[in-house]
């Protein structure tokens, strides 16, 4: 999906979220640690199915990439991160 025609880019700044400096953090983190390198996030972006990229914004592809890196990877299963998120969630009293 990365570099195909797209409509117009809205160059408005927007506030930065806290989940979206966290997402950032993490990919960071994970760089810095070796778990997984610039291209192979990339990949994992470009090869999520093409309603799912075009429907995620920015950083929401960034965590769907990573999440999919983490269990291709075998880091994390995808039990283990909906469990997490589950319970984050109940605690931050979202539904």
């Amino acid at each position: 999906m990365g570099g195909s025609p797209g409509g117009p880019v809205d160059k408005n700044q927007h506030e930065v979220e806290d989940w979206e400096r966290l997402a950032d953090a993490i990919t960071t983190a994970l760089d810095g640690k070796g778990i997984k390198t610039t291209d192979e996030h990339r990949r994992a972006q470009e090869s999520l199915p093409p309603e799912e990229y075009r429907s995620l914004s920015y950083y929401e592809r960034w965590v769907a990439a990573t999440e999919k890196l983490l269990v291709e990877k075998g880091i994390l299963t995808t039990e283990e991160i909906d469990e997490r998120s589950d319970e984050i969630l109940r605690r931050w009293g979202g539904s």
